[in-house]
C-alpha cells in the first residue's frame, strides 16, 4: 500500500471515528489550496490537527502563515462540500512529509469513503 493509501485509510478512520476534520487558513481567512494536475484545485483536509503542524514543521516557508482550523463532519457535509463541489475542487486527504503528497478525491468520493468506515 502506497503511503498516500494508507494516509487516507487513516483519515476515514479517524473522521469516522472522531466525527471531526482539520484544515488550514491564514488570519485573512484564505484556505489552504494547491494546484494539481491540468486545471484542479486540491483543498488539503486532515484527520487530526497534529498532522497538520507536523507537516508544518517540515514545510514552515510555504505553511508558516496557515493555522489549523477544526470543522465538524456534518458542518463539511451539509456547508462546505456544497461550496466545494461547486467549485470543482478536489480534496486532498492527509497530505504529508517534505514533498506533500498525498491522494486527491473528489467531495463526492471522500463522503462515500467517510460513511463506508461508519
Amino acid at each position: 500500500m502506497s503511503s498516500g493509501s494508507s494516509q487516507a485509510n487513516k483519515f476515514y478512520e479517524e473522521v469516522s471515528e472522531n466525527q471531526r476534520l482539520w484544515f488550514a487558513e491564514t488570519e485573512d481567512g484564505d484556505a489552504l489550496e494547491f494546484d494539481v494536475d491540468g486545471d484542479k484545485v486540491s483543498f488539503p483536509l486532515w484527520s487530526s490537527k497534529s498532522r497538520i503542524m507536523r507537516l508544518k514543521k517540515l514545510n514552515p516557508e510555504l505553511l508558516g502563515e496557515y493555522s489549523p482550523r477544526e470543522i465538524s463532519w456534518q458542518f463539511f457535509k451539509d456547508v462546505l462540500s456544497p461550496m466545494l463541489m461547486e467549485n470543482n475542487r478536489l480534496i486532498g486527504v492527509n497530505l504529508s512529509g517534505q514533498n506533500i503528497t498525498g491522494i486527491d478525491l473528489t467531495v463526492e468520493s471522500l463522503i462515500k469513503q467517510i460513511e463506508a468506515f461508519a
